[in-house]
């Protein structure tokens, strides 16, 4: 027999909470939201995930999660910043049911239902399912390996290889977990349909993009879209939870005074611009415009820290190194490390304890990675050469024509010695952001809780920044031995951008070197 775990008295350890029974014990209450487990959380304290998604947590493809960190890189800079996805991912969930369950709660009319609220949690859960080892830096590493793949190939052909995202496999894993389960009992009685949604509040809708038509509901239910992957305007229960636990990790407190049950009692589902979206009080602007400036200040001093930089060029490079000599089981026998995401059963055998299975192997073909990390190890950083914050406004400077200018000053100086990149920072919630809040509707209950309106002008310029975006442009060495030399080079190139006329031949800016592998442009604006 299963027993029931209240809400309103939680187990005193986890080793308490009854685990589910299997399907032919089962019985489960209608809807499928009561039964379940209550966890305790060092940022929500203690949150309830229905019989559903303890199904979902206790599998081994979701207790991966708890090899992942949230951070990657950042313990390097940040000793305490060691939570990982797992606990993120509860998080999430907890949030989107919240959020579900205020809107039914003050919108009967939105005809919300239990399997509603389960699909939105189980989007929640599993939307980080797909991230690799060092979360986003195992995506870009992917990705950039897929572009040089296809150049190699084809030398002539144009156009970028096929990305890949943590999205696409977080949507295959789930969608293999749910294929396991008896959906039906546990709460989605429509469960073809139901996981289709699901899996759908994943991937998230872009404003106008066509609702989708398996997923068993109308597109007045299309506000269900903006709570977990809110493609509008990137306010969404993910980046309310780890805008919240990254700060604990690495400052100790949640950084502002923002109080998450507030926004979510301030919120509303209104129709705006032909379609319903969720909406915020009036009263609530400066709190959502502290949130956009904590994601900002992470990405300043946490995320693109040049010591986090450093780390993830050197993880890079070990990934790239073992890429093709470092094998995992997969579904049909060995899958190289550089094709496990064509193989989920591969990818789901991979956290970041891939770096102490590289340095354990006996296999000598991958001395190489074995010597970076073991000067990763003994904390030998790749050395900043470079540091250029660009003025506000500014074309940013190509970063390949700065790394050829780098290396064609250095003496015995090889393009692979040399890593520029251009970082770019946002902290509005639109692209063309006139304050920190444009692309939000909000409301005032005391004259019409049905009419929404942008907040435009009206925001205090008191807490309005001059500027929101910043670009800047970092440089590293690979070798210690040509540090010193890319330094000075780095600073009479930095001296000509600064003169009035640039001499003939020392920087081109047609010059398209997007290809080579000395350098990557990259846009941190919309998340980690």
């Amino acid at each position: 027999r299963v027993e029931s775990v209240s809400e309103g008295e939680p187990p005193l350890s986890q080793g308490d909470n009854p685990s589910p029974a299997p399907a032919t014990e089962a019985r489960h209450p209608p809807g499928g939201l009561s039964d379940g487990k209550t966890f305790h959380d060092r940022v929500h304290d203690q949150i309830h995930m229905p019989r559903l998604l303890v199904a979902v947590i206790d599998t081994p493809e979701f207790q991966r999660l708890r090899k992942l960190n949230q951070l990657g890189s950042v313990p390097f800079l940040f000793p305490g910043a060691v939570h990982t996805r797992f606990e993120h991912s509860l998080g999430v969930a907890h949030l989107a049911g919240r959020l579900v369950k205020h809107l039914r709660a003050e919108q009967p009319e939105l005809g919300i239902t239990d399997a509603d609220v389960l699909c939105v949690m189980l989007a929640g859960l599993g939307h980080d399912l797909g991230h690799g080892p060092f979360s986003h830096l195992f995506e870009h590493f992917v990705n950039e390996e897929r572009e040089r793949q296809q150049s190699d190939a084809q030398p002539a052909k144009k156009g970028a290889a096929e990305r890949w995202t943590h999205e696409q496999m977080s949507v295959k894993l789930l969608g293999r977990i749910c294929g396991g389960l008896p959906l039906d009992e546990l709460g989605l009685p429509s469960w073809q349909e139901d996981l289709a949604f699901a899996l759908a509040l994943i991937e998230g809708l872009e404003p106008g993009e066509p609702f989708p038509k398996n997923v068993g509901r109308s597109k007045g239910k299309r506000f269900l879209f903006d709570v977990v992957a809110n493609k509008r305007n990137g306010i969404d229960v993910d980046k309310l939870d780890y805008f919240m636990r990254d700060a604990v990790g690495c400052f100790g407190k949640e950084g502002i005074d923002c109080h998450i049950s507030r926004l979510i009692r301030c919120c509303r589902a209104i129709e705006t611009k032909g379609e319903i979206q969720i909406c915020y009080e009036e009263k609530v602007a400066l709190s959502l415009g502290d949130i956009f400036m904590l994601r900002a200040k992470l990405h300043k001093h946490v995320y693109q820290h040049h010591t986090v930089k450093a780390v993830d060029l050197m993880v890079a490079d070990i990934l790239r190194a073992a890429g093709r000599h470092f094998t995992v089981r997969g579904s049909k026998g060995p899958v190289a490390l550089l094709d496990v995401v064509n193989d989920d059963v591969a990818f789901t055998r991979l956290g970041d304890t891939v770096l102490d299975a590289i340095e354990a192997s006996t296999d000598t073909r991958l001395a190489a990675a074995q010597e970076l990390i073991e000067q990763l190890r003994r904390r030998k950083l790749y050395p900043m050469v470079g540091y250029l914050q660009l003025e506000d406004g500014a074309t940013p400077p190509d970063a390949a024509s700065v790394a050829k200018y780098l290396v064609d000053n250095t003496p015995q100086a090889k393009e692979e010695d040399v890593h520029v990149e251009v970082v770019t920072i946002k902290c509005a919630a639109s692209k063309d952001a006139r304050n920190l809040v444009a692309g939000v509707e909000f409301f005032n209950p005391k004259k019409n809780k049905g009419r929404t309106f942008p907040i435009e002008e009206r925001m205090s310029p008191l807490f309005t920044p001059a500027a929101f975006v910043e670009r800047t442009l970092l440089a590293f060495a690979r070798r210690d031995a040509v540090a010193p030399a890319f330094r000075r080079a780095f600073d009479r190139w930095r001296r000509l951008q600064k003169s009035p006329r640039r001499p003939s031949g020392t920087m081109n800016p047609k010059l398209d070197l997007k290809n080579s592998p000395a350098c990557r442009r990259l846009d941190y604006g919309s998340g980690h």
